[in-house]
This record gives structure tokens, C-alpha cells and sequence, in this order.
């Protein structure tokens, strides 16, 4: 991890510098429907589920046995300042060269290289983070039955009636080639939901205000007293930076990805791209950790515990402590519809990155969403794992292959475009 922000930050250096010479300044106005089209694609495919529980989860692993944890929320910050830049370098890097993350890592690094990023990052999002969501979507409904109806779920119960019936139709969606307009479809009512998430945060934010001073304090005693210096720091930084990684997928490609068919200069959909992470990591986590630590100091029987399920109820309770019926649908819905855009959204990069059949595609998509959907039901932290393992790889690669391009080619740039 350390290797990886030192390159990280080498690159952003040397992208500053020679900015001029990667891509002329765009002195053409800005036009409004490029720049909501760039952000919606960018938010749509970025914000999910996965982010409120890998949050609570890395609340929960820099907690001692469930004391404290709020210091990730500074740890995540300090990573902000020092990744997020890296999806500024990525997206134009791409933009200018006009390759692909994979094609860009052939080309600077080698062909087995971009083979391996490839598999990894369709693993990690075809089952890592589709875990995540699926994860997400059986809590919410598992609450919503246990608080209306009484009723809870056995994990037979949960396969049957609500993992199956989604990959069910997850499969169908992508078999028929249906996807891209279920995803475009997702993408503008997540937009929708996106905006109707922020606003209940700020009445939550209102509701609660005399709390702000007790979380800020919070966070900064935990960052002071974490454990010790020798285990926290490195556990803070190495879980914070995971995170990020999770949550904006700066490093990862993704970002490039998602701007392949940008309509907005290299520069201009670079920054956009930017301010669409920014925007992510601040409802991510500055909204998760809030609401959560608000319900554990104010409420009974909100614990920061090792059971995912219990972390997003105590999420839930408190959310429906503060604004009733109408902030717990709303956050439901965006549990539901991030969830199933991050789903579709994984056989999408799959296309973008696997230079295979449309049918091994496929098979391979379903596959990795099946394992992941009964994994999620009966072992959550295999998914978490080893989406952090496949994080560092996929990152280190891309990470890599820009460190190679702005030390070896950057200065050829106008040859190498040629």
C-alpha cells in the first residue's frame, strides 16, 4: 500500500507538470447536458450499497472488539487527498491515448498484464461488489419483513425468495442483451433517488444538529487514541485506503471506463470524473458515519458489532429515529435501485474489458453473480476479502502502467499519438 500512494502521487506530479504537452486547455464553454450526462453515468455506476457496508464494515475492523472505529472517517479523508487525484491522471490518460484501462496496461506494461487486470477487475466486480449489493438488498428487505410483518428470513428462505429470483433475473436481462437499457433506465432513477438520499441527509443533519460537535470529537479522539501507534496507523491507513479504492474505485479503471464515450474534452471529463469521486466518498461516508454513530450514542441497542446485518439495522434505526416512514423508503429505494445498477453495471465492464465470446461473456457473469449471491447469505467476510486482495491488484496494475507512461512516454506523447 505504501509503494502504491508514493507511485500514485509521482503520477499526479508528473501529470501536473506536463499538462500542457498530454492535452491542449478546452477554451470551448461549458455545455450543461455534457456535464450532467458525464456526472449521472459517473454517480450511477460509482454509488451502491457496497459503499454504506464496506463503511460500517471498516468501522468495525478499526474497532477494538467494537470500541470505537469512528477514525476511519479521518483515515479516508487523508486517503481522499492522496488517491483521488489518481482518477484525474487515469481518465485523461485514457482520454488522450484513447485506450481503454485494459488496452493502456497492454500497451505500458504487456499483454499478460492487461490479462490478469482484466480478470481480476471482472472478478472483483462481478462478485466482490455484486456481494456488496446483494448483501445490501436482503438486509433492507429481510428489515423491512421483520419490522412490518414480524416475519425473518432463514437463509434457505433468503436464497429462495430473494437471491435467486434476482440473479434469476439478472441472467435473463443479459441473455436477451437487454442490459444497456435497463442500465440506462437505473442510471437516471438513481440520479433521482441520489438527490432524494442528499436531502434526507440534510434534514437528518438538521434533526441532529447539536450532535455535530460529539461526532467531530468522536472521530478525532478515536484518530488520536487508535489503538496503538504501531497497529493502528497501519491498520487505519491500509483500511482507509481500501476503502476509498472501494468506494470511488479511484485507481481501479473504472472511472476511464465509465467515460469511454465521453462527449466533453479530455480535461474537462477528467475533472468531472473527479468531482463525481469526491461526490461518492462524501455520501458514502460522511452520511453513513453519521447517521450510524448518531443511532450507537443516542439509542439503545446500536452496537458497532461483527454481523453485517446488525450494523445496517442499527443503520435503519436510526435513519427511521430521525425522519420517520419517509427517510427509511427513501433509503430502502436507494439501497434497491444502487444495488441493481452496481449488478448490471459489472456485466457492462465485463463487455468493456473481456476480449471473448458475447456467450463465455455470459456464462462467466452468471457464474461469479451466483457464487457471490450464496456466498452473501452464508459468508459475507470471503466476499469482503477478497475484494480487498483483488482491489490491490487491479490497482497496482493500473497504477503501474500509468507510473511506466508518465516516466518513459509522456514526453513522446505527440510521437506516440502519431
Amino acid at each position: 500500500m505504501p509503494l502504491l500512494i508514493i507511485a500514485g502521487g509521482f503520477v499526479t506530479y508528473r501529470m501536473i507538470k506536463f499538462l500542457t504537452v498530454i492535452s491542449e486547455k478546452d477554451k470551448a464553454e461549458w455545455e450543461f447536458s455534457k456535464m450532467k450526462s458525464a456526472l449521472s453515468i459517473s454517480l450511477s455506476s460509482k454509488i451502491g450499497t457496497g459503499a454504506i457496508i464496506g463503511v460500517l464494515t471498516a468501522m468495525w475492523k478499526t474497532s477494538n472488539n467494537g470500541i470505537g472505529g469512528e477514525s476511519i472517517v479521518l483515515w479516508v479523508i487523508i486517503g481522499m487527498l492522496l488517491l483521488v487525484p489518481l482518477t484525474y491522471s487515469e481518465v485523461l490518460f485514457s482520454q488522450v491515448t484513447k485506450k481503454t484501462p485494459r488496452d493502456f496496461i497492454d500497451y505500458n506494461l504487456n499483454k499478460k498484464a492487461g490479462t490478469v487486470y482484466t480478470i481480476c477487475l471482472v472478478t472483483l466486480y462481478s462478485f466482490g461488489f455484486v456481494g456488496f449489493q446483494l448483501t445490501g438488498i436482503q438486509s433492507v428487505i429481510k428489515i423491512f419483513f421483520k419490522e412490518n410483518f414480524k416475519y425473518e428470513f432463514t437463509q434457505i428462505g433468503l436464497l429462495l425468495y430473494i437471491i435467486l429470483p434476482l440473479i434469476t433475473a439478472m441472467s435473463i436481462i443479459v441473455i436477451t442483451k437487454s442490459h444497456k437499457l435497463f442500465i440506462n433506465t437505473l442510471g437516471s432513477m438513481i440520479s433521482l433517488i441520489i438527490l432524494f438520499y442528499t436531502m434526507f441527509f440534510v434534514v437528518f443533519l438538521f434533526s441532529t444538529v447539536e450532535f455535530v460537535p460529539e461526532y467531530l470529537s468522536l472521530i478525532w479522539k478515536d484518530f488520536l487514541k487508535f489503538r496503538s501507534a504501531s497497529i493502528g496507523i497501519p491498520i487505519g491507513l491500509i483500511t482507509g485506503f481500501q476503502r476509498i479504492i472501494q468506494i470511488s474505485e479511484t485507481g481501479l479503471g473504472t472511472s476511464a471506463l465509465a467515460s469511454a464515450d465521453a462527449k466533453n474534452s479530455p480535461r474537462r471529463e477528467a475533472l468531472l470524473q473527479t468531482i463525481s469521486t469526491i461526490i461518492t466518498t462524501f455520501i458514502a461516508v460522511i452520511i453513513t458515519s453519521y447517521v450510524f454513530m448518531y443511532g450507537r450514542y443516542n439509542l439503545e441497542n446500536i452496537k458497532l458489532t461483527k454481523y453485517g446485518f446488525e450494523r445496517i439495522s442499527g443503520y435503519f434505526t436510526s435513519v427511521a429515529s430521525v425522519t420517520g416512514y419517509l427517510g427509511s423508503a427513501i433509503v430502502i429505494i436507494f439501497f434497491i435501485l444502487s444495488g441493481l445498477t452496481t449488478v448490471l453495471g459489472a456485466f457492462h465492464f465485463l463487455n468493456k474489458t473481456m476480449y471473448i465470446s458475447q456467450n463465455k461473456r455470459i456464462l462467466f457473469y452468471i457464474t461469479l453473480i451466483t457464487l457471490s449471491g450464496i456466498l452473501s447469505i452464508s459468508n459475507f467476510d470471503v466476499i469482503f476479502d477478497a475484494a480487498d486482495l483483488l482491489m490491490f491488484i487491479v490497482a497496482s496494475l493500473n497504477v503501474i502502467a500509468m507510473l511506466i507512461f508518465v516516466m518513459k512516454y509522456i514526453k513522446k506523447f505527440k510521437i506516440m499519438e502519431e
